[in-house]
């Protein structure tokens, strides 16, 4: 590249980016950038309920109607049974610590009020991504929060009859705190409470026993749902349990990986799986609406195999949640009772969600000489990194009793049939990261790449270059061709000029289209895609430090400056609506046209045209990428800068092999007759 190109080139980048900020600031009115409430919760529209509905054995849930209120008056009859609905900030609230997480657990419900990333001692395990890349990290991040849009309900809330409202906002009474000889700790609370009302039971004579459990160095909640039976007939109850309502979306506002996930299995095969990863959490509203549409309902929630259209009665739920782009909340099923039917159901909650889990039927059994009756369901909630080793650690801690049975888990650590290929990339970029840290393995992992891909790019060039010089030879036989039927347009003289000009390239043994030239561009590009979703799911790129650069899962933002833009028609180029200055994309950029410079002039205009098009899509590309991971930013500045030297070795060992002619020297003109005797007789 000239001199003159280099800084015209620059000139236009500069001018490009200010005539961004110029419109922002000029064009597009700036909105302010989002400030959310200390809980992060939004209201639900005006015509939603936040009720929990009821469940029932069949995958089908009925619904119970509007909610109460968080405080709603109970009746004098309720109120003997336990049913006080008191306010959040009148509940009591225990921690559950380990070197991983710390769970607050209210007794309103004996529920999950929270769930943040700092251990036992109080240290951060896990910072909250700002939303701004030029801001760093500064509390800790609280993946599950109270939801004040939704007061009936949080993780570990029960679905079982109308009653859940006033349950789940009464008091429980804490039965036992205990922690075992290895670490795992565990609350157990009653409903109702044994003292201060005058029935210490439900009005069937049933209690509920709720077990919380958290296992140490896990990212792992097991709840139990003990009922016992004082009454003298049996009792039937559909326990289900919500698992995460809302979840913090982790420096990706709005990012196509915030969303719902479900697993299915089938009673056919215990080594089924299914996934469905979508629809976005903030397009489930939409969703759900849409499905109603469809079925003919009204209600504010839907069934999980209504969303997902799932008909197969044999396939149930394994596992039901939410995740972000490195982090899961999911509630899943006991792999014990891998037969039947769980069901689930979503109930969208203004922006966010909430995700419920149903067991099969219990039918408790009646009391028998002063002995109640009982009946268990368990549950699992996992609130951690999308990770495969995590998700596996996880299963693993208390594995199902068929040792058969895989660790079904990991399959929610990626998805896609990309992943096929992305997945083993993680776990070597994995490997690489610790043994030279993050940004050294991108590096590696991109020289590695190139180097496996080198053969191919050899055969390609190679195979372009021969056809370029054959077309050579070949024009003017076809130049002449097409002026000896230029006048003759009917079918019979142009299926002549047709078999001619085969004839002609036939001679010299080239084809139609250079395939030899674009097959392995085509091979290439699924591992490309594959080392897209790489680095858009390798946790451990995240807040992962490089030269300055604070997050390679972040644009670089080298130079701290940024504006908020908000959704706008160019939000494309920002990180949650924040444009910052990112100097890797443009650095991509030059020596992408710089690779393009270098690349030889074919002498056919039609072909010259056509590679001038292309030369426009680094440029796109560019900008497609620009808000985008730093650390995939450096996997394509590796990438070209190993293409440059690539390029130039593979010209060299053509012309010495004779393929293409040397290049002409400084100042001395290109002959269309100086052409490598390998052509020349051909």
């Amino acid at each position: 590249m000239q001199r003159k190109e280099m800084i015209q080139m620059v000139v236009v980048i500069i001018l490009i980016v200010a005539g961004f900020y110029a419109c922002q600031a000029w064009i597009i009115p700036p909105s302010a950038p989002p400030v959310p409430p200390a809980n992060q919760s939004n209201s639900p529209p005006a015509n939603q309920s936040s009720a929990p509905p009821a469940n029932q054995p069949t995958p089908e849930i009925r619904s119970t109607g509007p909610a109460s209120a968080s405080t709603s008056k109970a009746t004098e009859a309720d109120r003997a049974h336990g049913f006080a609905p008191i306010p959040r900030a009148e509940a009591k609230h225990w921690k559950l610590a380990n070197s991983r997480l710390t769970a607050t657990v209210s007794d309103r419900g004996a529920v999950l009020d929270s769930v943040a990333f700092i251990d036992a001692d109080g240290n951060v395990v896990f910072w909250r991504t700002p939303d701004n890349p030029t801001v760093e990290p500064n509390e800790p991040l609280q993946l599950l929060r109270p939801e004040e849009a939704a007061p009936d309900i949080a993780p570990f809330a029960l679905l079982i009859d109308p009653n859940d409202s006033a349950r789940n906002t009464s008091r429980w009474e804490l039965a036992l705190n205990e922690t075992g000889d290895e670490g795992v700790q565990s609350l157990t609370f009653r409903f109702p409470p044994s003292k201060g009302f005058e029935h210490d039971a439900e009005s069937d004579g049933t209690v509920l026993y709720k077990k919380i459990t958290l296992y140490p160095g896990s990212y792992r909640l097991d709840v139990q749902v003990r009922v016992e039976n004082r009454s003298d007939k049996v009792r039937e109850k559909f326990v289900g349990i919500w698992g995460p309502v809302g979840i913090t979306n982790d420096g990706m506002r709005t990012a196509g990986e915030w969303s719902r996930v479900a697993l299915y299995g089938s009673t056919d095969s215990k080594r089924f799986t299914k996934l469905k990863d979508s629809p976005t959490v903030p397009a489930l509203a939409e969703a759900v609406r849409e499905r109603n549409e469809e079925l003919g309902k009204t209600n504010a929630w839907i069934t999980s195999r209504d969303l997902d259209e799932v008909e197969d009665p044999d396939r149930f739920l394994i596992a039901h949640g939410l995740r972000t782009q490195y982090f899961l909340a999911f509630i899943a099923q006991d792999p014990d009772l891998r037969d039947q039917r769980w069901s689930g159901a979503i109930l969208p909650i203004g922006t966010t969600a909430a995700i419920s889990l149903t067991g099969p039927p219990l039918a408790v059994p009646p009391a028998e000489a002063g002995k109640p009756g009982e009946q268990t369901t368990s549950m699992r909630l996992y609130v951690g990194p999308r990770d495969r080793d995590a998700l596996t650690a996880a299963w693993l801690l208390a594995p199902p009793k068929d040792a058969d049975l895989g660790a079904q888990w990991a399959e929610l650590a990626t998805s896609g049939f990309f992943d096929l290929i992305a997945s083993p990339l993680i776990w070597f970029l994995r490997l690489l990261t610790n043994l030279v840290g993050a940004g050294f393995a991108i590096i590696l992992l991109t020289l590695i790449v190139r180097c496996a891909l080198s053969p191919l790019s050899y055969r390609g060039q190679k195979a372009m270059a021969v056809y370029t010089q054959k077309m050579k030879i070949v024009k003017p036989k076809m130049d002449a061709i097409k002026e000896k039927y230029k006048e003759k347009t009917d079918r019979d003289s142009q299926m002549r000029m047709l078999t001619e000009t085969r004839a002609a390239m036939k001679e010299q043994n080239v084809g139609m289209l250079p395939i030899g030239g674009c097959l392995p561009m085509l091979i290439q590009l699924p591992i490309f895609i594959g080392l897209y979703r790489a680095f858009g799911a390798a946790f451990f790129l995240r807040q992962a430090e490089f030269l300055g650069i604070h997050d390679l899962s972040l644009p670089d933002a080298t130079i701290p400056a940024s504006t908020f833009i908000g959704e706008g028609w160019i939000s494309f180029l920002a990180h949650n609506g924040w444009l910052t200055i990112n100097i890797l994309p443009m650095l991509w950029i030059a020596l992408s046209i710089l690779q393009f410079k270098m690349q030889p002039k074919p002498s056919d205009p039609q072909q010259a045209a056509m590679q001038k098009q292309m030369g426009c899509i680094f440029p796109i590309m560019g900008l497609m990428f620009y808000g985008y991971a730093s650390g995939f930013a450096f996997y394509f500045i590796v990438s070209s800068m190993y293409s440059i030297a690539e390029s130039r070795l593979i010209k060299r060992n053509l012309v010495k092999l004779g393929i293409t002619p040397p290049p002409p020297k400084k100042g001395e003109a290109v002959k269309e007759t100086d052409k490598p005797d390998y052509h020349g007789s051909k």
